[in-house]
């Protein structure tokens, strides 16, 4: 009687800690998303980019109290900074309309965050809010470009209706 009120207390126990750290788990590599982050807001959507059958990230999608929308990537495989600062620079590009300084600054800031490449599991996080793109590399802040315009494409890369990949709500 003993042991099972032992093992019925640590799983209740387990489960409020499950409960107060919460997290989601995006089905097709297994990362856990936290459901708030203090940089990006709440937890919306989940997806997979992948390339052909390939998994290049899990992409967290979160909103902040301004419905400011922010990006989590985890990394599910390892790509060079110039492919991967090449993959986002390009998926941008057709959604931004006159503004290629702002594209040109982004890469930049890309490839200098990103100095040894992204390795598998890295977390980049892209926040849209106050009118600039910031990116984060493993929760360290890289840099922002003030550009609303840029911020809006690219949010679109994953919420238009031509996004790399489809997200899908919590």
């Amino acid at each position: 009687l003993v042991s099972m009120i032992f093992h019925k207390s640590i799983f209740i126990l387990l489960s409020v800690v499950v409960a107060l750290v919460g997290g989601v788990v995006e089905k097709g590599t297994g990362f856990d998303f936290p459901t708030k982050n203090p940089k990006l807001g709440k937890l919306s959507s989940l997806g997979l980019r992948k390339k052909g059958p390939i998994k290049v990230y899990a992409v967290g999608m979160y909103e902040d109290a301004f419905k400011h929308k922010g990006f989590m990537l985890k990394m599910a495989m390892g790509v060079s900074a110039q492919k991967m600062t090449n993959a986002l620079v390009d998926a941008v590009k057709p959604r931004l309309k006159n503004d290629s300084s702002a594209l040109e600054k982004f890469s930049d800031l890309m490839l200098k965050g990103l100095p040894d490449g992204c390795s598998k599991n890295m977390c980049l996080l892209f926040g849209t809010s106050g009118g600039k793109l910031s990116l984060f590399v493993n929760e360290k802040l890289v840099g922002s470009v003030s550009s609303k315009a840029l911020t809006k494409a690219f949010a679109d890369i994953y919420c238009d209706n031509n996004a790399v990949c489809k997200l899908v709500p919590i």
